[in-house]
């Protein structure tokens, strides 16, 4: 599904270039309601894609077109989960308990999902050994 964020990504883009380029008349208007059904196709496809992946951030996953943007900046970011290696268990909490589906417990920037973190601190907070930190 990652593919897809590239195509809404470039959607977008064409779709207001173009407004811009062809000089449409009644530009708010049509910026306007472009809004409004953006909205809605949001809403919708975020509440489909939650229910049929019984994972209600799967819009953030796989379709979001900012993440175009965030996932190079968040390979580079000076914040990140660290596992202190003398410490783990390898028990696995982390990972469950991970909303992104990263693998937590790896030091690697190459680490599975590991531009999807959110730094929401679960697998810190619910770490038994206290092996990772920010």
């Amino acid at each position: 599904f990652g593919f897809i964020r590239y195509v809404v990504f470039t959607g977008s883009l064409v779709f207001v270039g173009a407004l811009f380029v062809l000089a449409v008349p009644n530009l708010e208007r049509v910026m306007f309601w472009s809004f409004l059904i953006g909205n809605a196709i949001y809403y919708v496809v975020g509440i489909a894609l939650a229910y049929l992946c019984k994972d209600n951030r799967a819009f953030c996953k796989y379709i979001c077109p900012i993440t175009v943007f965030l996932k190079p900046m968040s390979y580079f970011s000076l914040f990140r989960i660290k596992v202190d290696k003398k410490k783990c268990i390898s028990c696995g909490k982390c990972e469950k308990i991970c909303p992104m589906n990263v693998e937590v417990p790896c030091n690697s920037r190459n680490k599975k999902n590991a531009t999807e973190c959110i730094l929401c601190m679960k697998c810190v907070e619910k770490c038994p050994q206290n092996a990772l930190k920010l």
